[in-house]
């Protein structure tokens, strides 16, 4: 392989490595100090809309995990800035994670071992 190839491939194995999004798992209480202190954090739930309707976070944004055009939903957040995902329990978030980092989005929080409930409970709103 030439020098100028490897440079050539060297600086785009770089360029893709320091752009890749980061998703990051955080407990309850780690969840909500973070997205207390994150400017512009965008914060979505992934439950349906009559879970969603039953109790919200009204900062919140609904985007149904379930529904077939939820990476076109997706599609209507700003994936250049953090965004806070939360479910239920915790299995439809952890899905819709990698699907955000997929989708581009740079900054990505999932909860776990908690939902919707342990938010509400420590007064996010």
């Amino acid at each position: 392989m030439s020098k100028i190839t490897f440079l050539v491939f060297a600086i785009l194995f770089f360029s893709y490595v320091g752009t890749k999004a980061q998703s990051v798992n955080l407990a309850p209480q780690d969840f909500i100090t973070k997205i207390k202190t994150t400017k512009d954090a965008q914060l979505l739930d992934v439950r349906t809309p009559q879970e969603w309707q039953a109790g919200k976070i009204t900062s919140s944004n609904c985007m149904n995990f379930n529904d077939a055009d939820f990476k076109q939903q997706i599609e209507k957040l700003d994936k250049n800035k953090p965004v806070f995902v939360y479910c239920a329990a915790g299995g439809r978030s952890s899905k819709a994670a990698p699907i955000l980092q997929a989708a581009g989005f740079k900054q990505i929080y999932n909860l776990t071992g908690g939902g919707y409930k342990d938010l509400a409970n420590a007064g996010l709103k």
